[in-house]
């Protein structure tokens, strides 16, 4: 994997959470596109202007982007859920087969949005990095909807000098970085790009119409969701054939 998730305050960050731990946070575990359907019909609803967008609709959208990010680059299933209470915004994990069955990773997700000048990503970042503690397994995901040029290379390593509890923090947006040739145009349409900023500096850039492709097949299978309880996995699913 490009992107990075190490060891801190004694915590393995991604260390192996069994069923039942990841059933007491949440039984329903979805595909990340559906998130992504979900903000296509909010868009519509909002005269295609994501800042109408309820907040809890953003943020599910960023999740959203940064599991299928995940996806891409671990070539792993990623699911999330949006709890009705924050904190925190989200939760997204990735199950494991293993011999004595299945184990997960998980990870808590806080979302804060850049909506202004670029040169005001820096305290963005950095006001949520001071302005509490957090949990050792939660990142922070910011969603750029601020159309402009930045060095994120340069925010990265602004970003190692501020003493915080969040240790891993990743940027999503809409595009692709300058060094990045091979795009065309109209794929420029559905190609997002993930940096992560800390602790270390990667990018990750993503086609989202494969993964509707890949929803839509496990939709019409009655599987893309995955339900959890009692140490036990199943598939879940909204398909009407199924739920008769």
């Amino acid at each position: 994997m490009a992107f990075y998730f190490d060891i801190s305050k004694g915590d393995k960050l991604m260390s192996k959470i069994n069923l039942r731990d990841i059933s007491l946070r949440a039984k329903q575990w979805d595909h990340p596109a559906k998130g992504l359907f979900k903000y296509a019909e909010s868009m519509k609803i909002n005269g295609q202007d994501i800042l109408k967008l309820p907040k809890k609709n953003r943020e599910h959208y960023c999740i959203s982007l940064v599991s299928l990010a995940l996806m891409e680059d671990s070539k792993l299933d990623w699911w999330i859920n949006i709890p009705a209470k924050d904190p925190p915004d989200g939760l997204i994990m990735t199950l494991i087969k293993e011999k004595d069955g299945f184990k997960s990773h998980m990870r808590e997700i806080e979302v804060v949005e850049h909506i202004n000048k670029s040169s005001g990503l820096f305290d963005i970042i950095k006001n949520k990095m001071v302005e509490k503690s957090y949990e050792p397994n939660m990142i922070l995901a910011c969603l750029l909807l601020t159309p402009d040029f930045y060095d994120l290379k340069k925010l990265s390593e602004k970003l190692l000098n501020i003493k915080s509890s969040l240790n891993h923090i990743f940027i999503v947006f809409s595009g692709i970085p300058l060094n990045n040739e091979d795009t065309t145009e109209d794929q420029l349409k559905t190609t997002f790009t993930m940096v992560q900023l800390l602790p270390k500096y990667e990018t990750k850039t993503f086609n989202y119409k494969s993964y509707l492709e890949d929803f839509m097949k496990r939709y019409n299978d009655g599987q893309e969701s995955r339900l959890i309880e009692n140490n036990q996995i199943y598939f879940g699913t909204t398909n009407k054939k199924y739920n008769k």
